[in-house]
């Protein structure tokens, strides 16, 4: 006699990947009535000013000291990559590093491991007030990590990329760089980043099911700053120590700090990283400047730049000069209003560091005009443990 009993496991097995299928493009298919372009932290509500002053002043002091003895460095042709807490042999970096280096050989090329990342924290960058408590106070090195990549290219400047970034190109032949920060005339530029999520219309069931704290932000796991002491980076490294020192500050002492997927993106991650360059863009440039009048007309119906407090019209950067990129967009530090120090920065579009991407418009890792490729493997993250999280939160 015939049995069934396989073929009705498959078709059960066939409903549930449908299911499952339609339950995610359902899900993600959700877009809100109005964009958001504007995200306010709670690690923005009453910050500790002080404390950010004295880190401020504390990384400036070293920068004057350092272009006092050596003088203004050149151009930075260094590749950084970081490994902690494994053994720094080749065949931990593994492919994708390896083929990184290879791709880019006229660079220099770096590997951060666990002792020289404690050095450099705790002797070369001694004079910053509290970091090496901090940075030792982490739980997990991909905390670690996020600080030290800050300050590695604030230091010393350079190319910096996650060890699961693999090439689909050389650096220098990017077409988004060519186009920007390779150009003769695009010099007064201290940061160059990517976008990695732009979906302003996305839904609150979106936002849910794609794990985002923000519907857009920056890429931080692959980074480019074209000379050292971007003032950009500074202000990122002095939110991300006091963000930490308030996060340490406010947790049970018996427990200690506890790390989850939101406090994480907050306090070291894309959240701070974004959150503090669009915040030094508002601070340094002129209300006259695109940036600004353009995010001010997008808020238009919205109301995300009403002040609370005042009713008036907070002029500031929001994420709308940056949303829907299909070029670089740059701003030179000689834009700043004057006695400010801004850097200047380029912002790539998605397709040169961020494809392979479900959302915002990304292209495949063939795209022609993709630079580099992320694997995304967040391995870091708990939902990625785990498709019921991933599922239903």
């Amino acid at each position: 006699m015939r049995r069934f009993r396989p073929a009705t496991s498959s078709r059960r097995k066939y409903y549930i990947v449908v299911a499952l299928l339609l339950v995610l493009g359902h899900a993600h298919s959700h877009v809100a009535d109005q964009p958001r372009y504007l995200y306010r932290s709670t690690f923005r509500d009453n910050p500790d000013t002080a404390y950010e002053q004295q880190l401020s002043q504390a990384l400036r002091d070293i920068e004057e000291q350092q272009l006092t003895l050596h003088g203004p460095a050149g151009p930075s042709d260094t590749i950084w990559q970081i490994i902690l807490g494994k053994d720094p042999g080749a065949e931990e970096r593994g492919p994708d590093s390896l083929e990184f280096e290879e791709k880019n050989s006229e660079w220099k090329y770096k590997l951060a491991t666990t002792e020289w990342a404690e050095e450099f924290v705790t002797i070369t960058l001694s004079s910053i007030p509290g970091l090496s408590t901090l940075y030792h106070a982490y739980p997990h090195h991909v905390l670690r990590a996020d600080l030290l990549r800050y300050l590695i290219l604030w230091y010393y400047g350079g190319y910096y990329a996650d060890t699961d970034v693999f090439p689909a190109r050389s650096i220098k032949s990017c077409p988004s760089l060519q186009k920007s920060v390779f150009k003769t005339d695009m010099q007064d530029i201290s940061l160059v980043v990517g976008v990695e999520i732009d979906e302003p219309f996305a839904s609150a069931q979106k936002m849910h099911d794609w794990h985002w704290v923000r519907s857009y932000g920056f890429i931080q796991y692959t980074m480019f700053a074209p000379r050292q002491f971007s003032p950009l980076l500074r202000e990122i490294i002095v939110r991300v120590l006091s963000h930490t020192k308030r996060h340490l500050d406010e947790s049970n002492v018996f427990i200690g700090a506890r790390y989850n997927e939101l406090t994480t993106l907050e306090i070291t991650g894309p959240g701070v990283f974004t959150d503090a360059i669009l915040d030094v863009l508002s601070d340094t440039l002129p209300a006259s400047h695109p940036f600004v009048s353009e995010s001010v007309t997008a808020d238009t119906g919205l109301g995300e730049l009403i002040s609370p407090a005042t009713g008036g019209l907070t002029q500031r950067v929001t994420w709308a000069p940056f949303s829907g990129l299909s070029a670089p967009r740059c701003v030179q530090g000689s834009e700043a209003k004057a006695g400010v120090d801004l850097g200047g920065l380029c912002v790539l579009p998605i397709n040169a560091w961020g494809n392979g991407q479900r959302h915002s418009g990304a292209e495949n890792f063939f795209s022609t005009h993709a630079c580099i490729n992320h694997r995304f493997g967040g391995t870091w993250k708990p939902w990625k443990q785990s498709w019921k999280k991933y599922l239903f939160g």
